[in-house]
């Protein structure tokens, strides 16, 4: 069902641009600051599909995975907006440049197989941990029928591949393999370093349960990732890059700002309303109900606060930016617990 949804994604877009694979990367024609777009047309050697504004995400993994390693940062990275935050995000580009040798127009091709291929791990995950939790394997469609989850994929982002790690972490840290939680978590961090939210609220659990500090869990994926931070800056010669982050403000400063667009926009305040609903709803059923994944879920509630205008202006970015939470929601909402041999009644 996963892969249906995914290649129903893909074919979609592919009908909307005249087969073109590159509609799914979402190339911008009004891209006047750095030339991204015409940079790409000239890499592929063929114009490309691209809508009438500045595009999204995916054009960015793009140039990324044209040089994931940044050996020559001269030659793609000058492109990135922000070259520092977007190269943060590393594993995605990694894969579907394969390191770089991946031919630029077969990129997109990648990309979107990739996402096609985590759509289905991820939903796979959540399948497992829904049936670990009591509740259906049906409820692991609560993966690829996240918003955020579908609109992610529609932009060729890396959020999918990043929370399909990290419920591959999760559901191994419940069947008790953390050398494997360790590895995936870390694959999460690599792909989307807001991952280490969701680490958090693990981890912490994980010390409410066993009253022990899970050093090795927390470490690997810390490393690796800093690892790669102080890789990065040494090659782009940026500085800290700190200066690069525009998604953070003041705590519900976003949402009071995004509310004028919200009012003009019914579909808009709907799906945010909903989400915003979800949100104390996930935290309450997290602890009456403890588990990994509405633990690690919890932490992009604090986010969601503290998210910017930009991100909260359109239901599409919000979604993508806290997509765990409806996920977990309904894994540990829909699922009853399982009951334990002590509990059950001899007839």
């Amino acid at each position: 069902m996963a892969l249906l949804v995914g290649v129903l994604v893909i074919v979609a877009s592919l009908l909307r641009h005249d087969g073109d694979i590159a509609g799914l990367v979402k190339f911008g024609a009004d891209d006047p600051a750095n030339g991204l777009t015409a940079h790409a047309e000239q890499v592929m050697d063929r114009s490309v599909a691209h809508s009438d504004d500045l595009g999204h995400d995916g054009k960015f993994f793009f140039i990324q995975a044209l040089d994931p390693l940044y050996l020559s940062p001269a030659d793609h990275a000058v492109f990135l907006d922000r070259p520092v935050y977007r190269g943060q995000r590393m594993l995605f580009p990694l894969v579907a440049g394969f390191g770089g040798l991946t031919p630029a127009g077969f990129v997109p091709w990648t990309m979107a197989l990739i996402n096609l291929a985590a759509v289905a791990a991820g939903t796979l995950a959540a399948s497992r941990l829904a049936q670990r939790y009591g509740g259906s394997p049906w409820l692991g469609l609560a993966f690829v029928a996240n918003p955020g989850v579908l609109f992610e994929f529609d932009i060729s982002g890396a959020g999918i591949v990043a929370f399909a790690a990290a419920l591959w972490a999760t559901l191994a840290l419940e069947e008790d393999r953390d050398q494997a939680a360790m590895w995936w978590f870390t694959a999460a961090v690599l792909a989307r370093e807001v991952m280490f939210l969701y680490l958090a609220g693990v981890l912490i659990l994980r010390l409410w349960r066993t009253r022990r500090i899970p050093f090795m869990i927390g470490i690997v994926p810390t490393l690796a990732a800093g690892a790669w931070a102080a890789y990065l800056r040494v090659r782009l010669d940026v500085g800290s890059g700190v200066d690069q982050v525009q998604e953070f403000g003041w705590p519900f400063g976003g949402m009071v700002d995004a509310w004028d667009n919200w009012a003009a926009n019914p579909v808009d305040l709907a799906v945010i309303a909903g989400l915003v609903i979800v949100m104390p709803m996930l935290i309450v059923r997290g602890i009456q109900q403890p588990n990994y994944s509405a633990a690690g879920a919890m932490g992009f509630v604090i986010l969601a606060l503290l998210m910017s205008r930009q991100v909260w202006w359109r239901f599409f970015d919000i979604s993508r930016a806290v997509a765990p939470i409806i996920t977990a929601y309904v894994l540990t909402s829909f699922s009853a617990p399982l009951r334990k041999p002590q509990d059950a009644v001899s007839l």
